[in-house]
């Protein structure tokens, strides 16, 4: 289905346009495929005698224009999507106001894999925040080192996650946001999102992680900034993040 980039935050815009444009391709190389398919059909049916070959139609089956165009529109549609992929990557890499807002690190317990001990930065214009898969749920770590299952944000904020796990590959993504990232042990990696609207989107893992994997699965919360400032208060919060 596609989705019109003004229906999506400005930060996923790009990946927005990227995501029409293999919906695009698959749509084209669906139509193409079973076009092709049905002519074949209709064209070379049985008609109630024996098959014979004529001279052209054995030419044509050893012609070598049908492998040529056939590879030469893989290389274009793989140029076309590469192209396009490449381009998008500066939108995650590039964190808005990182330089004020440095993310620092995030430390998993080794020897209780329940707790998790963060080093978020609380100054500056983002809010940062720890993320943590384990089987089967995610965890999520704040500034004044508090661990929600749920991800509550202020709107019209930049939020970064610094994603990782504590046992098996996990892949931590929010598919509103057309967003994703792996959850991999003894490794951490950002990815950043800016809310527009108070609402709640789904997160989940996209990761086959074991017998729970399906029901790995929580919120994302946005919050008006009131809000978020009252909720972050009640869980130990002082200035917001």
């Amino acid at each position: 289905m596609l989705v019109s980039p003004l229906a999506l935050p400005v930060s996923t815009s790009l990946w927005n346009n990227v995501y029409n444009f293999y919906s695009i391709l698959g749509i084209a190389s669906a139509a193409a495929a079973f076009g092709l398919m049905f002519y074949v059909i209709i064209r070379y049916r049985s008609k109630g005698k024996g098959a014979i070959a004529t001279e052209k139609s054995r030419e044509n089956r050893e012609s070598w224009k049908g492998p040529a165009l056939t590879i030469g529109l893989m290389a274009v549609v793989l140029i076309l999507v590469g192209s396009q992929t490449l381009e998008a990557f500066p939108t995650i890499q590039n964190i808005p106001n990182s330089a004020a807002s440095p993310f620092g690190t995030c430390e998993i317990s080794q020897v209780n894999p329940q707790i998790t001990f963060s080093k978020v930065p609380n100054n500056g214009t983002n809010l940062n925040v720890c993320v943590t898969g384990r089987q089967f749920f995610w965890s999520f770590t704040y500034p004044n080192n508090i661990t929600e299952t749920q991800l509550v944000v202020p709107v019209n904020k930049t939020v970064v996650l610094n994603v990782t796990s504590v046992d098996v590959y996990h892949q931590f993504g929010i598919p509103f946001f057309r967003t994703k990232t792996d959850a991999i042990p003894g490794r951490y990696n950002v990815i950043w999102i800016q809310p527009t609207e108070v609402a709640n989107y789904t997160i989940q893992c996209f990761e086959l992680c074991g017998v729970g994997h399906a029901t790995m699965i929580t919120t994302l919360v946005v919050l008006s900034n009131a809000d978020y400032l009252r909720w972050y208060g009640s869980v130990g919060g002082g200035g917001g993040g």
